[in-house]
């Protein structure tokens, strides 16, 4: 038997040595020689069965919250690890639902901050250039929208919005970086990695004509990913919103690898199954 089984063993005998120590309590007897003085009842079990008295402990909290979990266990199919990380999903995914039924009728992101948490985040910021000392130099086209000094990006209320556990992509360019790591830490969310939209072609720069634009991942709490077989770069083409519009295929990216509920900010339209908000986009879908 594995150690899982056995704790599954040790849990049935369980129940036996509890009451046993009960009624030694209850008359005042001392323990008898086999069992050490205050020794648990869990450890007694562990020890006749051959497991620890932790996995016994887990046992007994899997026959709590997930039954029917115990079968699998004995017959070897899971393990104790294994049923724990499933009882986890489980209860994200109960705190998911209970965020989908209220983000369906929260009709702002105000009511989203008091009401609603997003298990993953999206933030493109209209950043502004202005502090980057270079404005004029890099010919670039001016936005059409509103943009946002640094100071004004870290009020914004991300931690807020964000689930216990939540995923966060942040939208750079290669010059702003320093910011990104900024306000990351301003949101509350470590830095985990890099993903790297490659163009199809060159932009401007002033020293490498710029191909590239960066994704700032970052996770508060410990939220995993869907699946393990994504790279941290890809390609695709702009997306048909004009300036600094991104990819289409980042967003598919992006529900195959982080859960939901999601939240997109500064989208430039709505979005099946997100919440959006910006400066074009104010619906709730």
């Amino acid at each position: 038997l594995t150690s899982s089984q056995r704790a599954v063993v040790a849990l049935d005998i369980l129940p036996m040595l509890e009451a046993e120590a009960r009624e030694r309590m209850i008359a005042g007897v001392a323990p008898v020689e086999q069992i050490p003085q205050g020794e648990k009842s869990r450890d007694q079990a562990a020890a006749m069965t051959g497991t620890n008295g932790r996995y016994v402990s887990d046992a007994k909290t899997i026959a709590r919250d997930a039954p029917d979990l115990l079968d699998g266990i004995r017959s070897g199919d899971t393990t104790i690890t294994a049923a724990k990380r499933e009882i986890k999903e489980r209860r994200r995914e109960e705190r998911r639902e209970t965020n989908r039924q209220i983000i369906e009728t929260v009709p702002t992101i105000a009511e989203a901050v008091e009401l609603a948490k997003f298990a993953t985040i999206v933030i493109d910021p209209p950043w502004d250039w202005g502090d980057e000392g270079d404005v004029d130099q890099l010919g670039r086209a001016r936005p059409t929208y509103k943009t946002m000094p640094l100071y004004e990006l870290r009020e914004l209320p991300v931690g807020d919005l964000a689930d216990v556990d939540c995923h966060l992509y942040l939208w750079i360019t290669n010059r702003s970086l320093p910011k990104g790591f900024d306000l990351l830490d301003a949101w509350g969310f470590r830095y985990i990695t890099c993903l790297t939209w490659v163009k199809p072609s060159f932009g401007m720069g002033n020293y490498f004509r710029g191909q590239s634009e960066q994704v700032l991942f970052g996770v508060r709490g410990s939220q995993p990913l869907k699946r393990k077989d994504v790279g941290t770069v890809f390609q695709a083409p702009r997306g048909p919103d004009g300036h600094s519009s991104k990819p289409p295929a980042f967003i598919d990216m992006v529900e195959s690898c982080s859960p939901g509920p999601y939240l997109e900010m500064f989208s430039r339209s709505s979005r099946l199954g997100w919440t959006t908000w910006g400066e074009v986009s104010t619906d709730t879908i």
